[in-house]
């Protein structure tokens, strides 16, 4: 009869740790929050409206002539707010949803 090499099982302790790397791993992969994405699109909403603001001011001011910089400046600061209320739409259907959802 051959000789079998029988040893008990080892290393179960370090199986919690590699769980523990796949967990942190794997929240490492998936980017940026939900928190983070609202308050980069708050900010580029506040960033466009001030400049807005400021280029609307200074050609009702007379310190520029350009209306076509104008223009720009506030549909940039249209499209960041239209951005920011999608952004919004989308966390709160989502939101919806999981209040929809049958436990």
């Amino acid at each position: 009869m051959p000789d079998l090499n029988t040893s008990p099982i080892g290393g179960y302790q370090s199986i919690p740790a590699a769980v523990r790397g796949a967990e942190t791993e794997a929240s490492a992969e998936t980017g940026p929050g939900f928190a983070d994405v609202m308050a980069d699109a708050l900010s580029l909403f506040r960033e466009t409206g001030a400049e807005s603001d400021a280029a609307t001011l200074n050609l009702l001011t007379g310190g520029t002539e350009e209306l076509s910089s104008v223009l720009i400046s506030a549909e940039k600061a249209e499209i960041a707010l239209n951005l920011t209320v999608a952004i919004r739409n989308k966390a709160v259907d989502a939101y919806k949803e999981i209040m929809n959802m049958q436990v």
